[in-house]
């Protein structure tokens, strides 16, 4: 037999990765089925086969003791779509070395942690007992709306879409219509952040969270969104219309630990515990988790964030293009769309123009503008 050729071995590393997705998702069909035939830890409804399989049925012993590192779960629907997305970047990766376009390895490793920390959070034992236990319940949260998500995007993942398209410019484009500029707008991630925040924790929907599965289910998905959404602008390095700079990043992670807080303080401050799903072997003063809780928000979320805005200071101070990066900010962009639509040549997309370094030193483009300011002169006259 003769020797692949680097051809056939890229092609084979890409490949991969799906067929051991495969192979993991026929698993966890497999394992459902079990749980919902009552084969596994007693039977079980969808939901609960779904997303709490292998889960005691008999009671949970003390959180802080061997528990937390011997309790699991198996959370099928969590790890079906962390198998597919890990399938996809790291086929994407191999797709990417076969098109000759290097991609780091510490990108990669991000990525893959970020999927690992999102993987823990909803398998393993804070997921256990995060609808008995408050406090548990808010370590997931921050694990699936900060640390996940914050890895998730160093792994640059949307960049990787582009560089191992056959159609990159196409791609980039894409990343730019409407509905994702919509979506990753400053304003709108800023506010879904607090909404989901202080909605979900102020406004008793975790009373509901807290005893229902499928609802638990949800939040996760919308916690994660939410999170890529807020980590994307402000780590800052995604192809889409947005690119803020440094002190906008630093401003949004400041408002964000202060969200974090005042939800934090609320929770520690009041008299009304959150609704849990009791136990027959743990004891649970509920309103002294619910202060627990309360203290992991702030103390906890703020940490994650001051640790995310020194690395990005960090990497500020030693980027010596810092300067010409911080000039491509929020009101630059703005500037540049505005010139380019007022100056776009025919068969030229007004995009491509304001993503040009040098767009508005064409003379052709300068006549152009001064044109249309002479159109507007006339008018007024």
């Amino acid at each position: 037999m003769e020797p692949m050729t680097g051809t056939q071995r890229s092609r084979v590393a890409e490949w991969l990765p799906w067929v051991v997705a495969a192979l993991i998702l026929a698993g966890l069909v497999v394992a459902v089925v079990r749980f919902l035939s009552g084969g596994g830890s007693g039977g079980m409804d969808m939901a609960a086969a779904m997303s709490r399989g292998s889960a005691p049925t008999d009671g949970l012993a003390p959180l802080l003791g061997s528990a937390l590192i011997t309790a699991w779960q198996l959370n099928a629907a969590a790890l079906a779509v962390l198998a597919l997305l890990a399938a996809w970047y790291l086929g994407a990766v191999a797709r990417a070395r076969r098109q000759s376009q290097a991609w780091p390895i510490a990108r990669t490793a991000a990525f893959v942690a970020g999927l690992a920390v999102c993987a823990l959070a909803t398998n393993g034992s804070i997921a256990v007992y995060d609808m008995v236990l408050f406090s548990a319940h808010m370590i997931g949260h921050l694990l699936l709306v900060m640390v996940g998500p914050a890895l998730l995007v160093a792994g640059r993942p949307l960049e990787l879409a582009v560089v191992a398209s056959e159609e990159p410019a196409k791609v980039r484009r894409a990343m730019k219509n409407p509905v994702l500029t919509a979506f990753f707008a400053p304003p709108v991630a800023l506010a879904c952040y607090i909404v989901v925040i202080v909605g979900s924790h102020l406004t008793g929907a975790m009373n509901y969270i807290m005893v229902h599965t499928w609802a638990g289910q949800i939040e996760h998905v919308v916690y994660l969104v939410i999170g890529f959404q807020f980590f994307t602008l402000v780590i800052g390095a995604a192809p889409i219309r947005w690119r803020l700079a440094s002190p906008a990043r630093w401003l949004l992670l400041a408002i964000a630990m202060a969200v974090d807080t005042f939800t934090g303080i609320v929770l520690m401050q009041g008299t009304t515990v959150i609704q849990m799903t009791p136990d027959p072997r743990l004891h649970v003063n509920a309103l002294s988790d619910t202060h627990t809780g309360g203290a992991i928000m702030w103390l906890g979320g703020d940490a994650i964030m001051a640790a995310v805005m020194i690395v990005l200071v960090l990497a500020w101070l030693r980027d010596p293009a810092r300067e010409s990066a911080d000039r491509t900010g929020w009101l630059e962009q703005t500037r540049r769309a505005h010139f380019a639509e007022r100056t776009q040549l025919a068969g030229e997309p007004a995009a491509d123009l304001a993503d040009n370094a040098d767009f508005d030193e064409s003379d052709a483009k300068l006549a152009a503008y001064n044109r249309w300011l002479a159109s507007i002169n006339r008018h007024g006259g």
